[in-house]
């Protein structure tokens, strides 16, 4: 029969809980966090504002709502980013990447495959692990900091550009190291490729940014593992937003079906487009993608911060090739509407906004992540209440929180 008391998740980032029924193998996910508005904050306020106020939904990836709502922005305006710009955008989500996967994957993950309580007590149990989690954390942080002012709410990024770039020395040391956390990456891969993960056989449907013979995550079209391709700015005619009773966050469908976004959907999309070296871990390794199993977003996870790091060695080269110019321009406000949308750690987010001549938004609507999620880890849920029958109630439960976790869900953005 159904839990009296909800069952609450620990090592996720928010509060939530599974309200399961064992007999009819069901269960609803509860979003506790109350409802923060931010669409509504926006309205009325300078565009200047819809690039600083909605980092304040996260603080664990605030550089892809950064991202998103420039972007937005410079669609609604018509401005044309330049070369060096989109670049330095981009090392900073790669940063953005390695910060999040880091923390996700050693601080909420790893001590449910190392049958320990807490990273607390991996630091004790095993200090090797524990410092290539905090090596991994520093190195995004630094990218973060050293392009976008400071490792968390970045404030250089603005409309048509940065108001502010490193120089070609502080360029050279980042990229160093970078270069010497590549041999972490390698064992991150090694270290999640180990693990004997939970079976789910699911037919589970994927969604991310599809780029141009590279792997998508700055932008492109939209790209399902269902053969469907749509821009960007027709997300709305793809993805709804339902309520339900027990949450108050929405949660998302594709064409009312429920979907997977994250590190999963971007690996089993474009897998051909990883780095070089990230190919050679995957072969090493003998990991086989594309994969529906939800449980192995981590793995997938494990495998973008190898890339990300490849992809920031990458990113530099050619800033510096370029030089470090034209980074900053005018802007004009005008009348008009813009869709923006970035790859974060946990998938898509969308931006719109519609500002009117002076530069004042008139609407705004977010559809973030783990919105898109959030009917799938039900759907997930229910596939692995009906496939272990014969477990115990608490090594069911068990199995719940570990598939919840592998979503590295991020309540307070669902209730932005």
């Amino acid at each position: 029969m159904k839990s009296a008391v909800p069952h609450y998740i620990a090592k996720i980032e928010g509060h939530g809980s599974l309200e399961i029924d064992f007999t009819e193998n069901t269960a609803e996910l509860n979003v506790h966090e109350g409802e923060r508005l931010f669409e509504d904050i926006l309205v009325g306020r300078n565009y200047t504002d819809g690039v600083f106020i909605p980092q304040r939904i996260c603080g664990v990836c605030p550089t892809a709502h950064c991202m998103a709502t420039i972007k937005a922005l410079e669609y609604a305006f018509g401005v044309e980013p330049s070369e060096t710009t989109r670049n330095f955008r981009k090392l900073m989500l790669a940063g953005q990447m390695l910060q999040s996967h880091a923390l996700h994957l050693f601080f909420l993950v790893l001590p449910d495959y190392l049958k320990v309580d807490s990273a607390l007590s991996l630091a004790e149990s095993d200090p090797e692990k524990f410092k290539l989690a905090l090596d991994l954390k520093n190195v995004g942080d630094k990218i973060v900091e050293v392009v976008g002012g400071r490792p968390v709410h970045p404030i250089t990024p603005m409309v048509g550009g940065f108001s502010k770039l490193p120089g070609v020395k502080e360029m050279e040391k980042l990229k160093d190291d970078l270069e010497l956390s590549l041999d972490n990456g390698g064992k991150v891969i090694d270290l999640f490729a180990g693990f004997k993960y939970p079976t789910l056989e699911k037919d589970n449907e994927f969604l991310s940014i599809q780029a141009d013979s590279k792997y998508g995550f700055y932008g492109g079209l939209m790209a399902s593992t269902s053969g469907e391709v749509f821009e960007i700015k027709d997300y709305r005619e793809h993805i709804d937003e339902i309520v339900k009773p027990y949450s108050t966050a929405k949660f998302g469908r594709h064409h009312k079906r429920s979907f997977m976004v994250g590190a999963l959907a971007r690996v089993n999309l474009h897998q051909g487009y990883l780095n070089p070296l990230t190919q050679d871990a995957i072969v090493k390794n003998d990991i086989k993608f594309p994969n529906g199993n939800s449980y192995l977003n981590n793995l997938a996870q494990a495998v973008e911060i190898l890339h990300f790091l490849e992809e920031g060695v990458k990113l530099i080269d050619h800033i510096l090739d370029e030089g470090i110019s034209d980074y900053k321009q005018d802007v004009k406000p005008v009348e008009g509407d813009g869709v923006g949308a970035v790859e974060a750690p946990r998938g898509t987010l969308y931006y719109t906004y519609k500002v009117d001549r002076k530069g004042t938004i008139s609407y705004c609507d977010i559809i973030t992540p783990t919105v898109q999620n959030l009917s799938n880890i039900e759907s997930d849920a229910e596939d692995v209440l009906k496939n272990s029958k014969s477990l115990t109630t608490e090594k069911r439960r068990k199995l719940l929180d570990m598939l919840v976790r592998a979503y590295d869900p991020c309540i307070t953005c669902s209730v932005h």
